[in-house]
């Protein structure tokens, strides 16, 4: 046959596209992890670690053209001759029935020897497909939206680039240099997301390949074992030796063996091209037998008779199981019928009751199927009722055990497939309970010879937090005696912070507030530094906002600054550093306390209850204090774009202003032409007018520099009374305010007397007071602007104080919590296998370690904060001086006027 086939001129066969569901993006690779693939048929092929895997940007080219049509794919295969098949290559013809047959014949000894795998083991696999799926897609969707931020990133870096800066000023150079870099990080964060996400892709996608690949080689494996065709009969109708009913869609038809080519017995040849080209009867054989006899014989008699009494039999059987499983089905099946006799009890002939009798068999299979559905969903009712209230039980030891052990995972979900899973975490829960008793039993015959050693080191703890509080109190003393004698004002730092009330007695509560004081001044520093962090960020807007002329010293204090802020990133990591050893006491404190946590479990359970309220309260508070700082942000976001809408106006007034005034000139030059005979009293009027208008922008200036001023100060420098003791020191900006007021007043009258001697031009008058109506009521609106700026100062600084009220809040249950730890602290003893000699060695290395690791901190604490304080102090008195020393410059109007 195989020579028959070679010799006819037949296209080649399209060979069959690899199992590959998902795209693989032209990698070799394999996924991280050395998950591999076995090759089923014979071949060492292997997706492990022997691959190296592709870099990540290699990784995420390869996926630019899926994430520009957004993973649509490719298009199917279509072939409009195949209409049963449409889904198919062009190149085949399913009408050829030779080329159909050495397809088939090439994919049967391809998948011959392929596994062929269980029910179970198929339904695990295509959770696992799906599951990879899911994630895959999820994945996809993701890298969509992160390119569509990396082009967003790209495109705002473009903005900033070195090419579009060439024409900017010094100011907008810095500015944009800083824009710049910030838009080049978030695009090289951008991409960096992007590789991520196309690496995990990557990842899933391989890992994906192994199970669809098996399950594809179980399904082509399974259609090769039952490919082979029907048994062939014998001549006489009788089942051929070792053979089976010739049914073609029973599954019974099928041989177990897996070779689906083995001639079957009898045939000379497996294929027949004559069966090509005729139809599939198997009645075609017995075409002359039924045309040469006219009636059963004695032989078919007999056998329609012993089918009859057989069937009576199976009826009979089939009730009385039917009656079993449920008695009320009695009297709906009634008799069967009987093979010799009708209902009336007459005799009957062969095959008269076969009809009655499959009728009554259909009946009762019927009815068993359905006792059978009602008996197994009864089953599945009580086993999902059962199920919950495991799952139930499960959760409530986890809520027991969670506390004590972290790490535990949580129950598992109904998940309506049986019993198995929910019995076995239980089963682990009680196992773990019962470890946890026994080794609560061990800790507390071993904790009762230990609880004074313990008190002994929270009491050594104590003394060296008294005696650092006593040498803190002596130096803050000091420091203020010194400032006393030098007649400098108190230091707000000394005068704000409130001593903690000493306590010479120990006690635990005395101990937790002594810990969490040592807490609060480690972060105290921190907010400090956010404080020290806005004022530089306001000062530098400042900076970027003055003339030119204060470009040089501004810089040079923006340097200072630096430097300061410099020492305040040394003194935040000198109080990680602070914060690290307290956490590292605790941590050892911590260790010493949990030998003996489970001691008295049924008497702390009230403490933990009560702890786990705190910290619910606490993550509440933090939620809150996160939802205000979203807010505020958003409010100062919109302050900053109503400020920027406020200064696209103010320049727009500024134009108009200046606008005005060229009208104004114009105006007297127009006077001056028509009035020839007052010519030098009209041009004394012009120098008049346009000396006032010069005095009015320079007044209307300084009171905009004033409020702008007074906005910035109290975002800045504090309250308005210390505004005012720094407006009282210095009064220069007031009188000149005065000065300038009198000089106009005076500028008024002269007019009014230039005016009243002139000639009078009535359009002109008019004009003039139209152009002067138009001046003050935009002078009205920037003011009612800048007032507008300092109530959204105002709101910014009361949502400050909810969030700080809100911090101390969250301070505070945060003292509860370390209170609630410290009493638990208190209540429990290390425990230490019977060696005192040790224990005793161990407690006096702590303390010795621990004084001297307080005493350098608070030194070194002590020092930072000192030099922190005399350098801001310092910067602050030579802005002061620098803006004293400079006096009130022109405004921006007087400038452009």
């Amino acid at each position: 046959m195989n020579a028959l086939f070679s010799r006819k001129q037949v296209p080649p066969p399209a060979p069959a596209p690899a199992p590959a569901p998902v795209q693989d993006a032209g990698y070799g690779g394999a996924p991280q992890g050395g998950y591999g693939m076995r090759n089923e048929g014979g071949g060492g092929q292997s997706y492990g670690s022997n691959a190296p895997e592709p870099p990540a940007r290699v990784i995420l080219d390869g996926y630019r053209p899926d994430i520009s049509n957004g993973f649509e794919g490719e298009a199917s295969l279509y072939n409009p001759m195949n209409p049963a098949r449409p889904h198919s290559s062009t190149l085949l013809n399913l009408n050829d029935s030779i080329q159909v047959h050495l397809l088939v014949e090439t994919a049967m000894g391809d998948s011959m020897e392929f596994e062929i795998l269980s029910e179970d083991e198929v339904d695990d696999l295509k959770r696992q497909i799906k599951i990879y799926t899911q994630r895959i897609e999820q994945a996809r969707q993701n890298l969509i939206i992160q390119s569509k931020y990396r082009d967003a990133a790209k495109s705002m870096s473009k903005l900033y680039s070195p090419t579009s800066n060439k024409k900017m000023s010094f100011h907008s150079r810095n500015s944009s240099s800083e824009h710049a870099d910030e838009a080049l990080q978030e695009r090289r964060a951008s991409e960096k997301k992007c590789e991520e996400i196309a690496a995990e892709l990557w990842f899933l996608e391989k890992r994906l390949m192994e199970p669809q690949t098996k399950l594809l080689k179980h399904t082509a494996g399974i259609l090769q074992m039952t490919h082979k065709g029907p048994k062939v009969t014998s001549k006489n109708g009788g089942q051929m030796a070792g053979g089976m009913p010739g049914s073609p869609e029973s599954m019974y038809t099928y041989p177990n063996a897996r070779n689906s080519f083995d001639p079957a017995p009898g045939d000379e040849l497996l294929f027949d091209e004559r069966s090509l080209y005729r139809s599939f009867d198997r009645l075609d054989g017995f075409g002359d037998l039924m045309g040469e006899s006219t009636g059963p014989s004695k032989e078919q008699m007999q056998m329609i008779t012993k089918t009859e009494e057989k069937l009576e039999q199976l009826n009979s059987r089939l009730r009385e199981i039917i009656i079993q499983a449920n008695p009320q089905q009695e009297s709906r099946l009634g008799q069967p019928p009987l093979s010799k006799a009708n209902s009336n009890g007459q005799p009957t002939e062969p095959g008269d009751t076969l009809q009655d009798s499959l009728q009554y068999l259909e009946q009762g299979i019927t009815t068993m199927g359905r006792e059978h559905n009602q008996r197994s969903n009864q089953g599945n009712v009580s086993e999902s009722a059962i199920e919950e209230t495991v799952e139930d039980l499960n959760r409530e030891l986890y809520s027991v055990l969670q506390p004590y052990d972290e790490l535990r995972p949580a129950p598992p979900q109904v998940t309506g497939n049986g019993l198995n899973i929910q019995i076995s975490y239980f089963k682990d829960n009680i196992n773990a309970v019962a470890g946890e008793i026994s080794r609560s039993k061990s800790l507390t015959s071993k904790s009762t010879g230990n609880q004074e050693q313990m008190e002994t080191v929270m009491m050594g703890l104590w003394e060296i937090i008294l005696s650092g509080e006593e040498e803190a109190r002596k130096r803050k003393l000091e420091r203020r005696q010194n400032r006393t004698l030098n007649n400098l004002p108190e230091d707000e730092d000394d005068s704000g912070e409130s001593d903690i009330e000493v306590v010479e007695q120990f006690s635990v509560q005395g101990f937790s507030s002594k810990v969490q004081w040592l807490y609060s001044q480690a972060t105290k520093l921190k907010d400090q530094k956010k404080v020290l962090q806005r004022q530089i960020k306001q000062q530098r807007e400042l900076n970027n906002q003055s003339d030119a002329t204060k470009d040089a010293a501004l810089t040079r204090k923006g340097e200072e600054l630096d430097r300061m802020q410099e020492l305040l990133r040394r003194n935040m990591m000198e109080s990680d550093k602070v914060r690290e050893q307290l956490s590292q006491a605790m941590d050892r404190l911590d260790e010493s306390q949990q030998k003996d946590s489970l001691r008295d479990q049924a008497r702390s359970n009230d403490e933990s209850t009560a702890i786990r309220s705190a910290q619910q309260d606490l993550d509440k508070a933090n939620k809150t204090i996160a939802t205000l700082e979203e807010n505020l942000q958003e409010l100062k976001d919109d302050h900053s774009i109503s400020n920027a809408e406020m200064q696209s106006r103010i320049s727009d007034y500024e134009s108009r202003i200046k606008n005005l005034t060229q009208e104004v000139a114009a105006a007297a030059t127009a006077k001056a032409i028509f009035e020839a005979d007052a010519r030098e009293k009209e041009l004394q009027v012009v120098e008049k007018e346009k000396e006032m208008d010069d005095m009015n922008m320079r007044l209307a200036g300084l009171q905009t520099e004033v409020t702008i001023a007074r906005a910035e100060l109290d975002g800045a420098y504090g309250s308005r009374s210390q505004r005012a003791a720094e407006v009282a020191a210095n009064p220069a900006i007031q009188k000149e305010i005065d000065t300038l007021s009198k000089k106009n007043a005076a500028l008024s009258d002269e007019i009014m007397v230039l005016k009243s001697k002139g000639t009078a031009n009535p359009e002109m008058e008019e004009k003039m007071q139209t152009l002067k109506k138009e001046l003050e009521e935009t002078i009205e609106e920037y003011e009612q602007m800048t007032k507008a700026s300092i109530e959204w100062e105002k709101e910014r600084e009361q949502l400050e104080a909810s969030v700080d009220k809100l911090r101390d809040e969250r301070e505070q249950l945060e003292a509860q919590l370390s209170d609630e730890k410290v009493r638990w602290l208190g209540m429990k003893s290390p425990g230490v296998d019977g060696a005192p000699q040790a224990g005793n060695t161990s407690t006096t290395v702590l303390k010795n370690e621990f004084k001297k690791m307080m005493r350098d901190t608070r030194a070194e604490s002590a020092k930072a904060l000192r030099a922190e304080q005399n350098e801001r102090r310092r910067v602050e008195e030579e802005l002061r001086a620098l803006k004293k020393a400079q006096g009130p410059g022109r405004s921006g109007l007087s400038q452009s006027s």
